[in-house]
């Protein structure tokens, strides 16, 4: 909905579709790529925590069972 309002905003001041189509493009598509770089960012971190638990987990059976 908010892009469809600042699509229809940028059209109405400059009355060009070429601009309304590049300023559109500007805000949104790159907010889109800073968004998806966040989650890639958290299921980074994610995977890394699942990887230490499951190391801790390896070393906790070696010390108790002398082997996986």
């Amino acid at each position: 909905m908010e892009e469809r309002v600042f699509i229809l905003g940028s059209y109405l001041k400059t009355m060009s579709y070429a601009h309304c189509s590049q300023s559109s493009f500007e805000k949104f598509i790159i907010l889109k790529m800073n968004i998806t770089c966040a989650i890639e960012e958290v299921n980074k971190r994610t995977l890394r925590k699942v990887a230490r638990n499951m190391v801790k987990r390896v070393d906790k059976c070696i010390e108790m069972n002398g082997t996986w």
